[in-house]
């Protein structure tokens, strides 16, 4: 019988109280096959005019590491955690607060999976057969703006995380010896009216694509006019779709919806991330002494102000606190196209070896705006040891 264990490589580890930003390098357990690792962070925030800066932001860029500088994971924060929902983790779009305060129940955790998805036992990280595994954290507790949003940061933020690592000692029955690679192969600033294509890394089973691309007050079909992937220039184009008709086969493929829960403080009129590429709904009602209610201004952008309301229908000039719901569809702004529904269901990657070139293409409408950044993520599967 092959044992699991949870073991805590950091621990309420908190840094000086007025350093803004760091970068962070934890030495990762030198046996066992990891499948799971867990960041939880927490710092201080400022309600002002604006809502506090949230932890996937503050999260600038996340990395695993092996023999010294090989790149195996790779996300910013809100990426991260896009993927833990895909991957089907436990409460991975939830909040929990969102407001000030840094104490030890307000833990914002990011899950990286080297597995399929979470409680998968067939792929993991064999961390004996690489040198120096690492986990690598870029934060900084000073950012005010991401995505074209205005965010409140705190003077002493007092950043703290921990690190846990979920590791099978022994080999599963069933195990097959590969983990799952991410990386983000391209980042771009949005131009309008501009076709931009990606040329996909060839050399192991591709298992999906993730595309980002969302700014503040713009529309997601001006953002993403139109999708192309394309196999062999034309000998296979699985997609090539306007906005319109791909959230339409997206929604086929993720036919949940993404539920997004939080207790939010806010006052009127702050930028918002609802944290989903389209909202389909939202509710919320008081928390405390402070009646306020709150809706967004549109429901047509991924971004957006959020109206905070007092009981007498008045702009609320003070922040107060709220339970929040939202329902939507495109984990934090991030669409997947899971390589398993372009071929006939036996397969859960695509051979890239077997073409020549691989390109996504993401085409911009006229007002899409020149600003803010467009990704696209690449997973693949790869044996341990490579």
């Amino acid at each position: 019988m092959v044992k699991m264990r949870y073991e805590v490589l950091e621990q309420d580890t908190a840094k000086p109280s007025a350093l803004d930003a760091a970068i962070e390098i934890i030495d990762l357990p030198k046996k066992g096959i990891l499948t799971e690792l867990t960041i939880q962070a927490r710092s201080l925030g400022a309600v002002g005019t604006e809502i506090v800066t949230p932890m996937w932001v503050i999260l600038q860029k996340v990395e695993v590491l092996v023999k010294g500088a090989q790149v195996i994971k790779s996300f910013t924060g809100n990426i991260m955690r896009a993927l833990e929902w895909y991957n089907h983790g436990p409460f991975g779009m939830s909040c929990d607060y969102w407001g000030e305060d840094n104490n030890q129940a307000r833990y914002r955790s990011f899950t990286i999976y080297f597995n399929r998805f979470h409680g998968d036992t067939a792929y993991g990280l064999d961390l004996a057969a690489y040198e120096s595994p690492q986990l690598k954290i870029d934060w900084d507790c000073a950012q005010t703006s991401s995505d074209g949003m205005t965010y409140g940061a705190h003077g002493t933020p007092t950043f703290t995380y921990s690190v846990i690592a979920k590791i099978y000692d022994g080999t599963p029955a069933g195990f097959q010896n590969k983990y799952v690679k991410t990386s983000i192969i391209d980042q771009w600033v949005t131009t309008a009216s501009t076709i931009h294509s990606t040329e996909i890394p060839l050399g192991f089973p591709l298992r999906g694509l993730i595309y980002r691309g969302a700014y503040v007050d713009i529309n997601n079909e001006y953002t993403l006019e139109k999708i192309k992937l394309d196999f062999d220039n034309g000998s296979w184009v699985p997609i090539e779709l306007n906005y319109a008709q791909f959230w339409h086969v997206f929604k086929q493929w993720f036919p949940e919806p993404v539920q997004v829960g939080m207790t939010l403080r806010t006052d009127d009129t702050p930028d918002f991330d609802p944290q989903v590429y389209k909202v389909v709904s939202l509710s919320n009602a008081p928390a405390g002494a402070n009646q306020i209610i709150a809706s967004l201004t549109t429901s047509r952008r991924p971004f957006g102000q959020i109206m905070a309301l007092t009981a007498s229908a008045t702009a609320s000039t003070t922040a107060a606190t709220m339970w929040m719901n939202i329902f939507g569809w495109g984990p934090m702004q991030c669409l997947y196209i899971p390589m398993s529904q372009l071929t006939d269901g036996a397969a859960e990657t695509i051979n890239t070896n077997a073409y020549g070139r691989i390109v996504l293409s993401c085409t911009s409408g006229a007002s899409s705006g020149t600003s803010g950044y467009q990704y696209i993520v690449a997973e693949y599967d790869i044996p341990n040891g490579m």
